[in-house]
C-alpha cells in the first residue's frame, strides 16, 4: 500500500528538519520545496528521511512547483522570512512582503487548484498580537500595533487565511510562540550562542514576555494536523512564558557567571538609529531600531488549551528543556575555543 504524499515547504529550515522524520515516521511519503539539490548541513538538524522527493524550485515562483501540487493528499507550508531588526529599507519590506504574504496565498491558491484535501499553515502568535498580561485564546485578534515588519507580515497572512478558512479552504492553522532546539538560527539562539563566546557585555532592560517551547514538541502538534478527521481548525502551540532577564539568568546558571548588568532601551536607542542608517551600505548590524521596539515591555502569551485537550498536546518543561538546550551550546562554545588554540 502506497504512502500518503504531503508536498511541504520549508522542509529544510530549522523547524522543518525536525518535522519530516516524524511525519515519515507515521507512514507519510514526503515531497520538500528547495531552492537547490545541493542541500547545506547544519549541525542539529535531522537529515531527509529516506526516500524524500526534492522539488527543485521557489516559493516566490508559483510556476516552478504549480505542477508538482498534483496528486499530493496534504500540504504543509512553513517557509517564511522570519529576520527580526530587518533593515529599514523599503527593499528589505518588498522581499519580506512577498515571501510572506504573497507568495503565502499564491501557495494556497495553487493548492486548492490541485485539489489537495488537507492544508497546514504555519502562524505564529505575533501574528495575534500583544496580550497585555492575559492569556487568550486562538480567537484573540491583533490590536495593529506592529513592533517588526515580520509581525505585520504574518498577520495580514494569516488574517487572509482565516477568511479563506471561513470560505471553505481545508486548512488548519499552527500557532506557536517561540521555539528552539538543535539546529535552531533564531534571534534567541544566537543570542545564546554570542553569551557562552563572551561577545555580550550587556542585557537590555526589559519586561516584554513571550512563551518558549522544544521544538519536538511542537512537531509532535503539528503531526496531528495533518489528520483529515481535524479540518478548519486553529490551535496555539505555546509553552512557559519567558522574559530576557530570565533568559539570561538562566544562563549565567548554566556558566555560573555573574549576570550581566543592563542597560535602558532609551540608552541605546541613538546607537540604533545609526546601526539603521549603516545598514543601507549592507552590513548586518548587532542592533536596530525594530529590535528595541520589541523591548517595550509587551506581552506575547497565550492559552494552548484547546490543543492540549483535544490534542492531547504537551508543551513538557521548557526550562528545563531550554537549560539543557544551553549547557549544549556552551559546551560546544568551549570546544570550539579548545580547537581554536590547537
Amino acid at each position: 500500500m502506497s504512502r500518503p504524499r504531503i508536498f511541504v515547504t520549508g522542509g529544510t529550515g530549522f523547524i522543518g528538519s525536525h518535522l519530516l522524520p516524524k511525519l515519515y515516521q507515521q507512514g507519510y511519503a514526503l515531497t520538500v520545496l528547495v531552492r537547490s539539490s545541493e542541500l547545506k548541513k547544519i549541525p542539529g538538524r535531522p537529515e531527509l528521511p529516506q526516500e524524500t522527493r526534492l522539488v527543485i524550485g521557489d516559493i516566490r515562483q508559483p510556476d516552478s512547483y504549480r505542477a508538482a501540487l498534483e496528486n499530493h493528499q496534504a500540504l504543509i507550508h512553513m517557509a517564511a522570512d522570519y529576520r527580526v531588526g530587518l533593515p529599514a529599507s523599503c527593499a528589505a519590506r518588498r522581499g519580506m512582503y512577498h515571501t510572506n504574504v504573497t507568495a503565502t496565498m499564491e501557495l494556497f491558491d495553487a493548492a486548492q487548484q490541485a485539489s489537495i484535501p488537507q492544508m497546514v499553515y504555519l502562524s505564529t502568535t505575533a501574528a495575534l498580537g500583544e496580550t497585555d498580561g492575559t492569556f487568550p485564546d486562538e480567537t484573540h485578534r491583533h490590536n495593529g500595533v506592529f513592533r517588526s515588519y515580520y509581525e505585520e507580515t504574518k498577520q495580514i497572512a494569516h488574517t487572509l487565511l482565516l477568511q479563506r478558512q471561513q470560505q471553505g479552504l481545508p486548512i488548519n492553522i499552527a500557532i506557536p510562540g517561540g521555539v528552539f532546539g538543535p539546529g535552531d538560527a533564531s534571534v534567541l539562539s544566537q543570542t545564546i550562542n554570542a553569551y557562552f563566546r563572551g561577545k555580550i557585555p550587556f542585557q537590555i532592560t526589559t519586561t516584554s514576555s513571550f512563551q518558549l517551547c522544544h521544538v519536538e514538541r511542537l512537531c509532535h502538534g503539528l503531526v496531528q494536523l495533518v489528520d483529515s478527521q481535524i479540518q478548519g481548525q486553529n490551535f496555539l502551540f505555546t509553552g512557559k512564558d519567558f522574559s530576557m532577564p530570565e533568559v539570561f539568568a538562566l544562563l549565567a546558571e548554566v556558566s555560573q557567571r555573574e549576570i550581566l548588568p543592563s542597560r535602558s532601551v532609551s540608552a541605546l536607542k541613538p546607537v540604533a538609529w545609526a546601526m539603521d542608517k549603516l545598514s543601507f551600505t549592507g552590513f548586518t548590524m548587532p542592533l536596530s531600531q525594530e529590535a528595541l521596539r520589541i523591548m517595550d515591555g509587551s506581552t506575547y502569551m497565550y492559552c494552548s488549551d484547546k490543543a492540549i485537550k483535544q490534542l492531547n498536546w504537551s508543551a513538557g518543561d521548557p526550562y528545563q528543556e531550554l537549560k539543557l538546550f544551553a549547557q549544549a551550546m556552551a559546551e560546544q562554545a568551549v570546544k570550539d575555543v579548545r580547537s581554536a588554540k590547537k
